[in-house]
């Protein structure tokens, strides 16, 4: 009976810790990490696809001779692909909830389901639970790609994936995020002095 009474108690303090840490929160937390969510899917996505996969592209521009204008271009920086890929990544978002992680107590998004099979880093986080249940994760993400269509689609454009995509797009273009700032080193070099 002691050990149930145990039990119980343990239960509630449980329920208890769950409820104060939905509450500690801000929507700005969650659509900063969203914000970074959405960044992870789409690197996710285009690193999946053969970098030497190539679409055909072109506008109406006609050559002397009257034929249309194409160039070969990587799927991966075709404006058609990264505009599935956007749409596709709020409903991939649908199987990630707010965890904290039990160490720090920091707030993230996991993605419950990896490969197929529960994330093995479930056990190192508490997952929040929240009254939307995770549903305003998704209508941040689709806010997110609204709002961030332009510098996404110039971001994965270029030439190369900024390693610090997440900071330029979620903090210092998006104010989702109050991530330090990425700082340029400044090259002294070939400079002549005045």
């Amino acid at each position: 009976m002691k050990v149930f009474n145990h039990l119980i108690i343990i239960s509630i303090l449980l329920i208890l810790n769950v409820a104060l840490a939905a509450q500690k929160f801000t929507k700005a937390d969650v659509k900063c990490q969203v914000c970074k969510g959405v960044i992870k899917e789409m690197i996710d996505g285009v690193t999946k696809i053969d970098p030497h996969k190539t679409v055909e592209v072109g506008g109406f521009r006609l050559d002397s001779s009257g034929n249309a204008i194409r160039q070969k271009k990587s799927l991966t920086k075709s404006e058609m692909f990264l505009t599935e890929l956007m749409e596709k990544v709020c409903e991939r978002m649908n199987d990630y909830v707010r965890v904290t992680d039990k160490k720090t107590g920091k707030l993230s998004l996991m993605n419950l389901m990896v490969n197929g099979m529960l994330n093995p880093e479930a056990s190192e986080v508490d997952i929040v639970q929240d009254d939307d249940l995770n549903k305003s994760i998704n209508l941040y993400c689709l806010e997110i790609i609204e709002i961030q269509e332009e510098p996404l689609m110039t971001a994965f454009q270029a030439d190369t994936l900024d390693e610090n995509l997440d900071i330029k797009i979620c903090t210092e273009i998006g104010n989702y995020c109050q991530d330090a700032p990425v700082e340029v080193d400044y090259d002294f070099g070939e400079k002549e002095e005045l």
